[in-house]
């Protein structure tokens, strides 16, 4: 089967995973949600997107430099790996710096995924303007996660990180969502931000598939050990800063969470078995 349809099958089911996930707070009539539920749901993605992200992406990475540069020894991967991790870490630690995911505002625990999005939402006079600056900060997680994907050239490849972005992407954006609907946006309000968020992730898809199929071999295996690197680093960070560590930083069901992470990083490891 051709990568290039099933990565372009992709797109709609990631659009539709984040803008149904984020919109679900307003859909169960609610502002609260289950602290276990959500706590054990974002370690498991965590897990995952730890798994696709170590097991698969830099192990890709590093077998892709070596067959496309044989005759490089530096060790390219694990320094994009580390690019990648930097680039995260520079969006959110210095370009949106003061996030404060544990301030309480709003109501409820916030979670890995509430991290992620500057958990909670703003409610002083600075809330457009770090509302704008957060859809930025998502956008770049989403569009190299989604670079990531569009950047594989086989259909196992592609499927390990599509399931990676699906468990992250549905998180994240139901987090999103009960962040908006917390701060008092109505659905309607909340539309836009959302719709951005959610296009995100298959317009990385799509950019990263549209070059890979534009270069020839030599160039798209390069191509792709450099995202497959890249994206690696972003999981790592996402996985470990965003979800893991805040979840862990909650006394509360810890040893749930850490069977949560494992089964997530080892469904992904025993996948890799055969994708």
């Amino acid at each position: 089967m051709d990568p290039f349809w099933i990565k372009t099958a992709f797109v709609p089911v990631v659009f539709a995973v984040g803008l149904g996930s984020a919109l679900l707070p307003w859909v169960l009539g609610s502002r609260g949600s289950s602290d276990r539920a959500l706590a054990l749901g974002d370690t498991f993605a965590g897990g995952v997107i730890g798994g696709a992200g170590l097991v698969h992406l830099l192990g890709g990475g590093i077998d892709g430099f070596r067959a496309a540069a044989p005759g490089v020894h530096y060790p390219l991967a694990l320094l994009l790996a580390g690019v990648g991790f930097l680039l995260i870490l520079l969006i959110e630690g210095v370009v949106v710096p003061g996030r404060s995911p544990g301030d309480g505002h709003g109501g409820g625990r916030p979670t890995g995924s509430h991290h992620e999005i500057g958990w909670p939402p703003v409610t002083t006079g600075r809330q457009v303007p770090y509302a704008v600056i957060l859809l930025v900060v998502l956008s770049v997680h989403s569009v190299v996660l989604g670079l990531a994907l569009g950047a594989q050239r086989t259909v196992s490849g592609a499927l390990l990180v599509f399931l990676a972005i699906v468990a992250h992407k549905g998180m994240a954006g139901f987090a999103l969502g009960v962040g908006y609907q917390r701060a008092g946006y109505t659905v309607g309000r909340a539309v836009s931000p959302v719709v951005f968020f959610s296009a995100m992730t298959p317009l990385g898809i799509l950019v990263g598939t549209a070059v890979g199929a534009s270069l020839a071999a030599h160039a798209q295996a390069l191509f792709e050990a450099t995202f497959d690197s890249l994206g690696a680093g972003t999981f790592v960070y996402i996985a470990a800063l965003d979800i893991i560590k805040t979840e862990f930083d909650d006394p509360d069901y810890r040893g749930q969470k850490w069977l949560a992470a494992t089964l997530g990083f080892g469904i992904m490891a025993f996948l890799a078995l055969w994708l």
